[in-house]
C-alpha cells in the first residue's frame, strides 16, 4: 500500500503556496486522534500503530509548515532527488565572481583592512540582493505550479524552482562564508 503524501494526511490540495494557519488547524485536530497519549487503554499493536501514525504526522506537519521543506518534499515526489553533482554545482554565471570574493576573503585573512571590508560587506549585500530576487522569482513559480492544469506544466515550474533554489543555496553558503570571515566572533 502506497505511504499517503503529507498533503493527503491533512486532506489538502498538493500547493506550494500553502495556508499554514490552515494547516495548523488540521494538525491539531489530527493529533488528537492519532497521539499514543489518547490510546492507552488500546492493544500493544494499536499503541504500536498510533506512535507510527503520530511520527508521521508530525513530520508530515513540520515538512509542510516550512516553505523551504515543503518545496524540497513537493520536488522530490515529482523530480526525484538532485543528484551530488547537481547540488555541488556551481553556478556557471557565479565563477567568475566566487573567485573574486575567494581572493578578497585570502587578503582579508592577511590584511584585515577597511577598504577589503567594506567591499566584502558590498559584495554581501549583493548577493543578499540576488537571494532575495531569486525568492520572488520563485514565489512566482510556486503560483504557476499551483494554478498548472497538467502534470507537465508542474514539472516544468518544478524543475526551474529546483534550480534556482540549488542557486539560492549557493548564494546563502557564499553569504555565510563572508559573514563569518567579516565576523568570525559570531560564530
Amino acid at each position: 500500500m502506497p505511504q499517503k503524501s503529507y498533503f493527503e494526511w491533512f486532506d489538502l490540495p498538493e500547493t506550494l503556496r500553502l495556508d499554514v494557519r490552515e494547516l495548523q488547524k488540521r494538525f491539531y485536530a489530527l493529533s488528537r486522534a492519532v497521539h499514543p497519549d489518547f490510546h492507552q487503554t488500546a492493544s500493544e499493536a494499536q499503541k504500536t500503530l498510533s506512535l507510527e501514525a503520530s511520527a508521521e504526522l508530525n513530520q508530515a506537519f513540520l515538512t509542510l509548515k516550512d516553505r523551504e521543506k515543503r518545496l524540497q518534499y513537493v520536488i522530490t515526489r515529482y523530480l526525484g532527488e538532485p543528484s551530488e553533482a547537481e547540488k555541488k554545482q556551481t553556478p556557471p554565471e557565479l565563477l567568475m565572481r566566487l573567485m573574486e570574493i575567494r581572493e578578497q576573503l585570502e587578503q582579508f585573512k592577511h590584511e584585515r583592512s577597511e577598504t577589503l571590508k567594506t567591499a566584502l560587506q558590498h559584495e554581501q549585500s549583493q548577493l543578499e540582493a540576488e537571494r532575495d530576487a531569486l525568492d520572488q522569482q520563485i514565489e512566482a513559480l510556486m503560483q504557476a505550479f499551483d494554478e498548472a492544469t497538467t502534470p507537465e506544466a508542474k514539472r516544468s515550474a518544478l524543475m526551474e524552482i529546483r534550480k534556482l533554489m540549488l542557486k539560492k543555496n549557493y548564494l546563502h553558503s557564499l553569504i555565510r562564508t563572508i559573514q563569518n570571515e567579516l565576523n568570525p566572533e559570531a560564530l
